[in-house]
C-alpha cells in the first residue's frame, strides 16, 4: 500500500516539518503596485529615483512589520557608511552604547541577518571574541543575479 503526503510527513522523526519560509531567510517583495507608498516616492520604480538605506532596508526589515529592527538596521548601516564601510569591535560597541540599541536586537537579529544575506561582512579574530565588520557587495550580486537570469529566460518572439 502506497503512503499518503501526510502520512509520510508525519514519519519525519515523528514531526510534521514547518511549512513555509523561514522569516530569517524571506525578503519582503510587496505588490509591484504599491512600492510608491511603501518608499513614499513618486516613481520609486524609476531608475532615476534614488533609494537611501532606509529605502533599501524597506525590503530586509519592513518598517510596517519590523519597525524596531528597520530603525537599528538604518543607523547602523548610516554609520557604517560614515566610516568608509567597516567598523570593529569596539567601533560597534560604542555605536551600541550611544544610541541606546537593545544589544540583543542588535547583535542577535538586526547584524546576523544582515551579514546573512550578504549586505555586510563580519569577520571575528580566532583568539578572541573581537570582530570587524564592513560592507559587502554580496547582497547586489545575488539579486542582479536573479533579475539577469530572469530576463535570460523571457521567450524571444
Amino acid at each position: 500500500m502506497e503512503e499518503t503526503t501526510t502520512e509520510s510527513l508525519s514519519t519525519l522523526a515523528g514531526k510534521r516539518p514547518k511549512t513555509g519560509i523561514p522569516s530569517e531567510d524571506q525578503l519582503y517583495l510587496p505588490r509591484k503596485d504599491t512600492l510608491d507608498d511603501l518608499l513614499k516616492k513618486q516613481g520609486a520604480i524609476r531608475s532615476s529615483t534614488s533609494w537611501d538605506a532606509s529605502d533599501l532596508l524597506q525590503f530586509v526589515f519592513p518598517q510596517r512589520y519590523r519597525s524596531a529592527y528597520h530603525g537599528v538596521a538604518v543607523s547602523f548601516l548610516t554609520a557604517l557608511q560614515q566610516n568608509n564601510g567597516f567598523l570593529t569591535s569596539s567601533q560597534i560597541g560604542e555605536f551600541v552604547e550611544k544610541t541606546k540599541i537593545s544589544k540583543a536586537t542588535f547583535y542577535n537579529k538586526v547584524l546576523p541577518r544582515l551579514v546573512r544575506i550578504g549586505m555586510l561582512d563580519r569577520n571575528r579574530e580566532p583568539t578572541s571574541n573581537k570582530m570587524t565588520v564592513k560592507w559587502s557587495n554580496q547582497f547586489a550580486i545575488y539579486l542582479e543575479k536573479i533579475a539577469f537570469e530572469w530576463k535570460r529566460l523571457e521567450p524571444r518572439q
